[in-house]
């Protein structure tokens, strides 16, 4: 049989050593697919490893800061009246570094907070701001925390202990003021300064995590309590709130804080009567919100552009209903017509018009030039009166063209008056002598 006979008939060729296209395509992907599960898990060990370190060295400054604290409030000079108390950031340097300043460790900036607060006997709550106000203060509570960059989501180190002076370290006849900041939705202001000014000077201090700061052992008497918030005001409309510190109680108190919405306003009223250098001129703002009467009366000065500018507004989200007056029957929209409600957006400012009552004021006899015109509230339904308005000076002729807010007022000039009615419906300019 021949060669090629047997190659026909009998076993089958071997097939070529080696692998295929194929073959060497799929042992790649799992090459690949397994070199990256590996490197993945490298990359996560060396992640951990480096966060272990972070996390020691943290661990490390958290306890160095409790041993500096308790160091202090321990010493035989200054001891417990030494710790600046509520929240302070980097207070203590590591060698070579600054106050103040992140503490470098291999090149890795470190953030300190620490918050010691005094607390109440037998006291549970979380902070000294929750606490009661009879009880005296008996130990100091102290928090550290240590952050980092690159930290993430997950928690910063953190360390707490509670620190006791020996009995008899304060006088009993001191008191104290735990305040809490918060802003216009009711969040903590954290790490805001707020100062007390009272018979024992000015303290300030720095607010925690819940927006509390404590203020310990003061003098008792009467105090002012500001935050330092450029451009912020309370609801009431001012920047600072005072109370009364009585001898082993603990005043707490509440301040919201938001900044501060303006308003401009331009009066509606006949050419040439407009209120123009009037002082003492009321506007009425209302808000279902204002205590306790849901309305609040500014008195200011219009300008000479006949504008008038009421800052110092809290920023309501509904805004105000505005009307020149400090009472109702001057609203000339009381009769169920139409308004607007003025903004009052945090920080901005926005602008209204107002009607007026145009006036013309008219001193007879001899001497009437340049005499002061006044403009006093009538008493009138639902309106006590008594409130004047300075109008401005009559001219050589004894005239004055001004207007006021819609109601009773009487009008004086040079020892003569006249009391009128300027009702929101009436024809103006309305002519006054005054004889």
């Amino acid at each position: 049989m021949s060669s090629s006979a047997r190659r026909s008939h009998g076993a089958p060729a071997r097939r070529d050593d080696g692998m295929t296209l194929i073959e060497v395509v799929v042992a790649l992907g799992l090459f690949l697919v397994i070199a990256g599960a590996v490197l993945s898990l490298l990359g996560s060990a060396i992640r951990l490893a480096k966060e272990d370190r972070y996390r020691m060295v943290a661990t490390s400054l958290a306890t160095r800061e409790l041993e500096i604290t308790r160091d202090a409030f321990t010493a035989r000079t200054g001891g417990p009246t030494s710790i600046t108390t509520n929240q302070v950031v980097n207070p203590n340097p590591l060698p070579g570094g600054a106050a103040d300043r992140p503490l470098v460790v291999d090149d890795v900036p470190y953030t300190v907070t620490r918050t010691a607060q005094w607390a109440q006997v037998g006291s549970t709550a979380a902070s000294t701001c929750d606490d009661g106000s009879t009880a005296e203060l008996a130990f100091l509570r102290v928090r550290v925390e240590v952050t980092w960059p690159g930290l993430g989501e997950r928690p910063p180190v953190s360390t707490d202990t509670v620190m006791t002076p020996p009995k008899g370290t304060y006088a009993q006849n001191t008191g104290h003021i735990g305040v809490r900041l918060l802003d216009a939705e009711g969040e903590p202001l954290v790490g805001t300064s707020v100062s007390v000014a009272g018979p024992s000077g000015t303290t300030s201090g720095v607010t925690a995590a819940d927006g509390c700061a404590v203020f310990a052992f003061l003098p008792e008497g009467s105090y002012v309590i500001s935050a330092a918030l450029a451009g912020h005001i309370t609801r009431d409309g001012t920047t600072s709130k005072t109370i009364t510190v009585l001898p082993g109680q603990l005043v707490r108190t509440v301040l919201e804080y938001a900044l501060a919405s303006r308003l401009v306003v331009t009066y509606q009223t006949t050419a040439g009567h407009e209120p123009k250098g009037a002082t003492e001129f009321p506007v009425t703002l209302a808000n279902s919100a204002l205590v306790p009467s849901g309305t609040t009366v500014r008195r200011g000065a219009v300008d000479s552009s006949g504008t008038q500018t009421v800052d110092s507004l809290w920023p309501y989200p509904a805004g105000y209903e505005v009307w020149a007056g400090a009472c109702t029957d001057s609203d000339p929209y009381q009769n169920d017509q139409a308004r607007e409600l003025v903004a009052a957006a945090p920080g901005a400012t926005s602008t209204v018009t107002l009607p007026l009552a145009a006036v013309q004021v008219t001193l007879s006899g001899s001497g009437r030039g340049n005499k002061d015109v006044t403009a006093t509230r009538a008493d009138d339904a639902g309106c006590p009166g008594g409130a004047s308005i300075a109008l401005g000076k009559t001219n050589a002729s004894g005239v004055l063209k001004t207007s006021l807010p819609y109601g009773r007022w009487k009008l004086s000039a040079n020892g003569r008056s006249s009391e009128r009615t300027f009702d929101w419906a009436g024809s103006y300019p309305a002519a006054v002598t005054l004889s």
